[in-house]
């Protein structure tokens, strides 16, 4: 192993630390992509579990001023929501896509019989040439609605801000309602890919599948097996190499040793 010493050299004592560094990252890229998959399983199961549950009227299960816990324990519950739409209250949720598509989420207050107000997202609208949400009424009269319950503090990207006016309203509970289904169904429903300009399409459900999460885990696995196997023989290549240009180096002068004697 004498030849191998100069792999302690500062230069390749810094090669072997970066290595390190490397595979001790990709480990924990792996175990945090396998977190993921496990936060995503839980999160299915109570999905799946919450919407077992039977449909209940949504101000029977979230009362406006409802603390924390209480939305929590609300989160993906069927409900029903009966009244009248407040189309003047509309909110648009901006910057939503939905199957490649830009546009908006329309989320509208129903007032309910009890005299509260909850707002339903009825679903997304594409955008017109000005780059605003495209209008579409919801319908007229008594309406009964049934969906999932929303917490709009989950929600994502500009949303939160969006519908700040709308949740601060007075006796306006503190949840939205996915709409699922309308009865009557809305004036301007579009079919999924429809061509309608003035079309709105329901906005889809959160999905249950468990994503590319192992996936990954086991591409950071692997790059760590790589790394793990082939540094040290990459290392012991080097120094085969290293090996035979010193012994090529000591034949040359054993060679030119033996000239100088022989012309002496």
């Amino acid at each position: 192993m004498a030849n191998a010493r100069f792999l302690l050299r500062p230069r390749w004592l810094l090669s072997h630390l970066l290595v390190l560094l490397l595979i001790v990252a990709m480990i924990n890229l792996g175990l945090w992509q396998l977190r993921r998959l496990d936060e995503r399983r839980a999160r299915n199961d109570l999905i799946e579990s919450r919407q077992e549950q039977p449909v209940t009227p949504v101000d029977q299960l979230v009362a406006h001023g409802a603390d924390d816990a209480t939305i929590e324990q609300a989160r993906y519950r069927r409900v029903s929501a009966t009244g009248t739409y407040d189309d003047d209250a509309t909110v648009v949720v901006r910057n939503r896509t939905q199957d490649g598509v830009a546009g908006a989420w329309l989320v509208t207050p129903v007032e309910l019989a009890s005299g509260q107000q909850v707002g339903v997202v009825r679903g997304f609208v594409g955008l017109d040439a000005d780059g605003n949400a495209i209008d579409a009424p919801p319908p007229e009269g008594e309406v009964t609605v049934d969906g999932l319950v929303v917490d709009p503090g989950r929600l994502d990207g500009t949303a939160p801000h969006d519908l700040e006016p709308l949740l601060a309203t007075d006796a306006m509970l503190p949840v939205l309602v996915l709409a699922d289904s309308s009865t009557p169904p809305e004036p301007n429903a579009g079919e999924e890919g429809g061509s309608r300009a003035d079309s709105i399409l329901p906005v889809p459900k959160p999905e249950l599948g468990e994503g590319p999460h192992f996936s990954y885990a086991m591409q950071w696995f692997i790059f760590t097996a790589i790394a793990i196997i082939g540094y040290p023989l990459v290392l012991r290549r080097v120094v085969a190499r290293r090996g035979k240009e010193a012994e090529g180096r000591d034949d040359l002068d054993r060679e030119l040793d033996e000239l100088t004697r022989h012309g002496g």
